[in-house]
C-alpha cells in the first residue's frame, strides 16, 4: 500500500430525528490523498474518476469542500483551508 501524500480534515455532520427531539452530531476524519486514489474513512474514490476538486472557505466558518466525480460531487465540511491539499492533489490528478 503506499503513503499518504496529504491530508485533509473534514467534518461530517449527522441530524439524527428521535421521538421527541432532533439533534446534530459532528465526527471529525481526514480525506486522504494517495498517487492513486483519495479516502474517506473505507469510502475511495480512484484518481481517474475525481475529475477536479473545489471548495467554499472563509477563516473562522465552516467551509464546503467539493469533491467531483464520475458518481457527481460530492460535498464536504472543512474547517481549514484545503489549499495544500489541492496543490497536492493537482500533482496527481490525471487528465
Amino acid at each position: 500500500m503506499s503513503e499518504p501524500i496529504n491530508r485533509l480534515p473534514i467534518t461530517h455532520i449527522i441530524q439524527k430525528i428521535g421521538a421527541i427531539e432532533k439533534h446534530t452530531e459532528h465526527y471529525d476524519t481526514d480525506m486522504v490523498l494517495y498517487d492513486d486514489r483519495i479516502t474517506i474513512d473505507h469510502e475511495s474514490f480512484v484518481i481517474e474518476k475525481v475529475f477536479d476538486v473545489s471548495y467554499r472557505y472563509q477563516e473562522g466558518e465552516i467551509g464546503f469542500f467539493y469533491l467531483h466525480t464520475s458518481q457527481g460531487v460530492r460535498t464536504f465540511y472543512i474547517k481549514t483551508d484545503p489549499s495544500d491539499f489541492i496543490t497536492s492533489f493537482r500533482t496527481v490528478e490525471r487528465k
